[in-house]
């Protein structure tokens, strides 16, 4: 009972933040309850199944939601992609190499902890390898509210006085009409995320759950019948299961580990900060796109969020769109290969102080 209501509250907390159009609400208001029932009750744990649920549901609403067109949009500009992604890649890696020298963190905990590849990304290979969890989550959290925050209030500022009209375009991202009812849409979504489990049970490979329905889903739609979106509260329960679970990993001991940490945290995430505009005006020099553009399209701060805002500014947000949603496939293909080449799953986490 304890565990549905804290479920219910999840819920209720990322409709809010949602509803408050905070960026990624549903994720951050979930993991905000789960965090505060951890620090403040008491410890809870949920059951693997779930966490892998909430993955699929996620998954699913990614993989409906790729069109080819994208691909084709975005095929100009791979090349200055693939360097951008390499350099913002190599530069995370010394950043954990710099917060496990100076820290008490495991060497993957700190590599886990500056990977820019997603909150639930590094979550499920946090599970997977056996890193510190809690303070993963912690520092991951912590970037994502950094850029989503930050980076639309700079693309905004910065479009007063940087010229976009090479790229300016009213047109919004494109989007596939469909004519299943949503109620036959939903049965479909259920029934994809059921068999993503079912074959992620049977043959396990890291991040299986979330690989696989965006496979399924992606397959599905290009092949079978297309589909309407996701319904935002549907995909809002996936995000909210996983916010929760997320939360509830954070304890005090996390919390005394980054505030002891200190300005080494700080001075990482501060790191990141301006990486992120290395690699944009590095992108930006090899292609015809604008500033503004080129930043929109490759912050790892989410697809919909970076894509709205270049909407609302009157820039091209299918080619945002296209270019985020090519990051992340690129991001969710390679960085599960690296991993083994760059820690293993026997070596244990050392989270605890000396």
């Amino acid at each position: 009972m304890k565990k549905t209501l804290l479920l219910l509250c999840a819920f209720a907390g990322g409709y809010l933040f949602d509803l408050l159009h905070i960026p990624a609400g549903w994720l951050l208001g979930a993991m905000l309850v789960g965090a505060s029932y951890r620090l403040l009750i008491a410890d809870i744990s949920y059951p693997n199944l779930l966490f892998d649920l909430s993955l699929a549901v996620i998954g699913v609403s990614i993989g409906i939601g790729i069109q080819l067109t994208m691909f084709k949009e975005a095929a100009s500009y791979l090349l200055p992609l693939a360097v951008s992604m390499v350099t913002l890649l190599l530069a995370s890696w010394f950043l954990g190499k710099v917060l496990d020298k100076y820290s008490n963190l495991d060497a993957k905990t700190a590599l886990f902890c500056c990977l820019p590849a997603g909150a639930s990304i590094m979550m499920a290979l946090s599970r997977e390898y056996k890193a510190n969890l809690s303070m993963v989550a912690a520092f991951q959290t912590v970037r994502i509210m950094m850029l989503v925050s930050t980076i639309p209030i700079v693309a905004g500022v910065m479009s007063s006085f940087i010229s976009t009209e090479e790229t300016e375009s009213a047109s919004p991202v494109q989007t596939v009409h469909s004519e299943v009812p949503m109620w036959e849409a939903l049965i479909i979504f259920i029934l994809l995320a059921a068999f993503t489990l079912f074959v992620a049970s049977k043959w396990r490979i890291p991040l299986a759950p979330f690989l696989y329905s965006i496979i399924f889903g992606f397959v599905f739609i290009t092949f079978v019948k297309t589909l309407p979106a996701m319904p935002n509260v549907m995909v809002g329960a996936g995000m909210a299961i996983l916010g929760v679970i997320i939360g509830v990993r954070f304890d005090r001991e996390s919390l005394v580990e980054i505030k002891r940490i200190g300005w080494t945290s700080l001075g990482v995430l501060g790191a990141f900060f301006i990486l992120t505009f290395i690699i944009t005006f590095v992108f930006y020099l090899m292609t015809p796109l604008d500033f503004i553009t080129s930043l929109l399209a490759i912050v790892p701060a989410g697809a919909p969020q970076m894509a709205s805002v270049a909407a609302s500014l009157g820039l091209d947000a299918s080619i945002v769109a296209a270019m985020q949603v090519t990051r992340l496939l690129a991001i969710i293909l390679i960085i599960p290969m690296l991993i083994p080449l760059l820690v293993t799953k026997e070596e244990p986490a050392e989270a605890e102080p000396n």
